[in-house]
């Protein structure tokens, strides 16, 4: 099996992949099937392919490595795909494709996750389209403490997520609302560095026999699951969770209130103001 070698000079790649030469030169990639390879030299550093003729690519693709070996090898894997014409003799076509200057190709890739993405992405295009020009234009004294806090709120609520998440008070609030509670048996998860995690195993109302992992167990061998995603579960205990809580809060919590402060002055300022 060959090595599958990639060739490297500067902004130039060149490997072989699908039955087909892959020449890459700075934002252009030039794919030659097999089948449109005509000649393939090796001489030394330097390695050239003759391909049958093209307009747009020409008729020679040559490139030039400081290891003789590595030459030698690529140029002996094109040699393997160049019999790869069709019995009636017809050829792929050779494929070009040139990708868009980085800003273009961020700027497609945001407007991509807007019209198709998280919702969050839309709703941050309006806090930047809507929020910096009140937090500025809007007559809030001191001046500062409106793009202070348009700069530090989505930190802030990020934060708070993240606590959220970590304390599980999301999966609380659906197992409070629609969890059912059964009894469950318990056993260490041998898979897992936790001392607390656990794999358990229950039964749901409809006699299906679920194995979930938990990681917390309450003092009781039962377990609360959620009908709609049986796999998500959660322990019926306080003590434990609230220390969960209290030391998620430590670490991401505090900074997510400190970042929502300014914001939170800058409100109170605004709802002060003679309008």
């Amino acid at each position: 099996m060959p090595a599958r070698v990639v060739l490297t000079n500067g902004r130039t790649r060149v490997w072989v992949e699908r039955r087909a030469l892959h020449w890459k030169r700075g934002r252009t990639t030039i794919t030659v099937p097999g089948s449109q390879i005509r000649q393939v030299k090796v001489a030394g550093q330097s390695l050239a392919v003759g391909i049958f003729e093209d307009a747009q690519v020409g008729t020679v693709l040559t490139v030039r490595h400081r290891n003789t070996a590595v030459v030698a090898a690529l140029g002996a894997e094109i040699e393997a795909i160049t019999s790869d014409a069709e019995a009636s003799g017809s050829r792929q076509s050779i494929r070009r494709q040139s990708v868009r200057i980085w800003p273009l190709r961020v700027l497609a890739g945001l407007r991509d996750r807007v019209r198709n993405g998280s919702p969050w992405w839309r709703r941050a295009l309006w806090y930047v389209l809507l929020g910096f020009p009140l937090a500025v234009w809007l007559p809030v004294e001191p001046r500062f403490l409106g793009p202070i806090a348009w700069l530090l709120l989505p930190p802030g609520i990020a934060l708070l997520r993240l606590w959220v998440g970590m304390a599980e008070l999301d999966t609380r609030w659906v197992m409070w609302r629609r969890g059912i509670t059964v009894r469950a048996s318990f056993e260490s998860d041998p898979y897992s560095e936790a001392t607390s995690a656990y794999i358990v195993h229950f039964r749901t109302l409809d006699g299906r026999k679920i194995t979930a992992h938990g990681q917390v167990r309450g003092r009781r061998d039962e377990i609360r699951y959620d009908p709609k995603d049986p796999s998500r579960v959660l322990a019926p205990t306080r003590v434990a969770w609230l220390g969960i809580a209290l030391a998620a809060f430590l670490a991401t919590g505090v900074w997510g209130v400190i970042f929502g402060i300014p914001a939170v002055l800058w409100l109170i300022s605004l709802l002060a103001l003679p309008f």
